[in-house]
């Protein structure tokens, strides 16, 4: 049997699950992994230039014929050319300035501003994409642009408040995200948010947040999503460009380490506990706007990543990593998902629920 929604001619993939756009993450081995298993994978590039974009789009379209999506990020408060500068570190964060001072760090990725998102806009537009994923806002400008151009366009929300904002604005889908979620994340559960959601916008909905397996799935399903927006399980998969400490730490979860913080970039994200993070907790008044913040932290963050210091960098991760137990290839992951899925609702549910008898008076 097979896993069929209305998503699933909308983008002419053969099941509804899609690849979450993790920034950094999800590259073109996991996006191509997971379409060539019959989903939708995506790229994550906010952090990248238009020619990187450029680079990497077509790499994937070497790889794939499938259709395939992008994801960027278009957060209201973005400057409009450059961000304002940081000032010096506090106090409290010179210990570990120290700690990493004479560590390597990484060429510079670019801040984000609305003149780079105008700019990477046109790249997919140019390179025609099939999906834009947007993330953290969807300005009217990037629909009418990305529609102009053919393109579908899913927005991705935390409250049925911005559901009904980007679908007045004539998105072709919007993503669910509830607050376990690991990255960007809103204040309402998936189980609470999704079904709201379906209610509120006319457009079909994906589901995401604490989708792992089957039952996951089968959930958001009866939910009344349409499809699934799978992040953290396939942080777990050779494809996915992360760093081993961060994949161990995941499938080694046995209960939730995760906690939703500011201080990397500026707005909440779910992501691994860390000390830096706990450094933090009484500091919440000093952290800065994003993008500034994440420019801020970058001579600490950027030299703890490179270096897999997993008690300072940033690694998000959702909450359903503790249910997440080995690393295998996402094409596997996907298919796992979509044959649990079948597997809960024609044969776990029907032999748990009897709606074949009427209750006796």
């Amino acid at each position: 049997m097979r896993l069929h929604t209305a998503v699933c001619d909308l983008l002419g993939i053969d099941y509804p699950v899609f690849g979450a756009p993790m920034g950094g993450v999800a590259l073109v081995d996991l996006a191509v992994a997971v379409s060539n298993a019959g989903g939708c994978g995506t790229l994550g590039l906010t952090s990248f230039t238009p020619d990187e974009i450029r680079a990497l789009v077509r790499e994937l379209r070497g790889r794939t014929s499938r259709p395939f999506g992008v994801g960027l990020m278009f957060p209201g408060d973005m400057p409009p050319s450059r961000a304002e500068a940081p000032p010096e570190l506090p106090a409290f964060l010179r210990p570990v300035w120290e700690r990493v001072r004479d560590l390597p760090l990484p060429p510079a990725r670019p801040t984000l501003t609305e003149e780079l998102a105008r700019a990477q806009l046109a790249v997919l537009v140019e390179e025609r994409v099939p999906l834009l994923a947007c993330g953290l806002g969807t300005p009217g400008w990037v629909v009418e642009w990305a529609h102009a151009a053919r393109m579908k366009v899913a927005s991705l929300v935390g409250s049925v408040g911005a559901a009904r904002a980007v679908d007045a604005l004539g998105v072709d889908l919007v993503v669910a995200q509830g607050h376990e979620a690991g990255g960007h994340t809103g204040r309402v559960t998936s189980f609470v948010l999704i079904p709201q959601v379906v209610d509120a916008v006319r457009v079909p909905v994906l589901a995401a947040g604490g989708i792992a397996d089957g039952r996951g799935v089968a959930a958001a399903l009866a939910l009344g999503a349409q499809g699934v927006w799978v992040g953290t399980r396939l942080l777990a998969t050779p494809e996915a460009a992360t760093t081993d400490a961060h994949k161990r730490r995941v499938v080694e979860m046995a209960v939730d380490e995760t906690v939703v913080s500011r201080c990397y970039t500026g707005k909440p994200s779910r992501v691994l506990r860390n000390t830096f993070i706990d450094l933090w907790t009484r500091h919440q008044d000093e952290v800065l706007a994003m993008p500034t913040q994440r420019v801020w932290m970058e001579p600490i963050v950027g030299r703890a990543k490179a270096a897999d210091l997993i008690d300072i960098a940033n690694y998000p991760t959702g909450q359903v990593a503790t249910g997440v137990r080995e690393i295998k290839p996402a094409a596997e992951v996907v298919q796992e998902l979509v044959d649990d899925a079948v597997r809960t609702l024609t044969e776990w549910l029907p032999s748990r629920v009897d709606l074949s008898r009427e209750v006796e008076a």
